[in-house]
């Protein structure tokens, strides 16, 4: 029973954009890398990211290597996938890439041989057909120094796939970030700056309200034990009138909050610790030369509990 009031949730989440314009954008909502998912779901202002075309596309002019990261989630006691391909690359331009799936797969749909009548032993439910909602999205992130700011763009395209109706969707994230000190960082991430729409083939369309992304980062060296530590606070506002759905609602306007940390605890090893919105996080990646294996948790007491793995590279 609790698996199956989980699917319907997860479906609804998946689906909610075929019946309100208020959650359309949840498909790009997911994050990406398992780095800034263990750290709370922050990454505005992480130039250490691997998906920084979703992130914040302007601290591509920070990165000096290439990387590459891939990644499965279990989400929700494996109910739901979520998968991610990310990398930068490039010698004196650099570029990033982030292509993610969100799936449920094998969905059964059921009905009863007496419609009149209610299900029963006699008139049992069978599944008479077994569908998957997915949704798939490329983010291509670039960046461009204009005198002294920096400005990043990620375009993204999507395609919807919800059983019986399919969807494409297509827009745009702005982003920079502020170096006040080599401590002290300010990212800013305009999420679907020109509102990003969704066209279905039933011929609804819906639009995804723009939304903002504050973050600052601390970087300092630990007294004592001396390990270098970054601290990463983030506030997510929405434009669609969330209510009760948000942590702070303000009318037409909603916030959400994140909190990370990162410690290296040994030059191969860093300890990841986060606050994503109610719930807590925590990860560890595990260096090896020019790879990385990497691990991220989710406590969720209503959904069940989040699993992120990923092998990454750096070159």
């Amino acid at each position: 029973m609790k698996q199956r009031i989980v699917i319907l949730a997860l479906m609804l989440v998946l689906a909610a954009s075929a019946w309100a314009d208020k959650y359309a954008g949840e498909i790009f909502r997911m994050g990406a890398g398992v780095r800034n998912y263990a750290l709370g779901g922050c990454g505005v202002t992480d130039s250490d990211a691997f998906g920084l075309a979703y992130w914040n596309a302007a601290l591509l002019q920070e990165v000096t290597d290439n990387r590459f990261e891939m990644m499965h989630a279990e989400e929700y006691d494996g109910l739901l996938s979520y998968d991610t391909f990310s990398a930068v690359w490039g010698k004196k331009t650099k570029f990033s890439v982030v292509v993610t799936r969100i799936g449920i797969d094998d969905i059964p749909l059921t009905k009863v041989n007496d419609p009149s009548v209610d299900p029963s032993y006699q008139n049992r439910p069978y599944a008479y057909k077994h569908v998957n909602t997915s949704d798939m999205v490329l983010y291509a992130g670039m960046s461009r120094k204009i005198g002294n700011y920096v400005l990043g763009i990620t375009p993204k395209l999507a395609y919807r796939d919800l059983a019986e109706e399919t969807g494409f969707g297509f827009g745009a994230d702005l982003s920079t970030y502020f170096d006040f000190t080599p401590q002290w960082r300010l990212g800013l991430r305009l999420r679907d700056f020109f509102t990003t729409q969704v066209i279905w083939s039933n011929d609804t369309v819906e639009s995804v309200n723009p939304g903002l992304d504050v973050e600052v980062r601390n970087h300092l060296m630990l007294p004592v034990i001396n390990r270098n530590a970054s601290w990463y606070v983030n506030v997510e506002t929405y434009t669609e009138g969330r209510e009760e759905a948000a942590t702070t609602s303000l009318g037409s306007l909603s916030l959400d909050y994140h909190a990370g940390m990162a410690l290296d605890v040994h030059q191969r090893v860093t300890l990841l610790a986060g606050y994503d919105v109610e719930n807590l996080t925590a990860g560890l990646s595990l260096d090896f030369d020019h790879f990385s294996v990497n691990y991220g948790f989710e406590h969720n007491a209503e959904l069940d509990n989040s699993h992120r793995v990923s092998v990454s590279m750096r070159l």
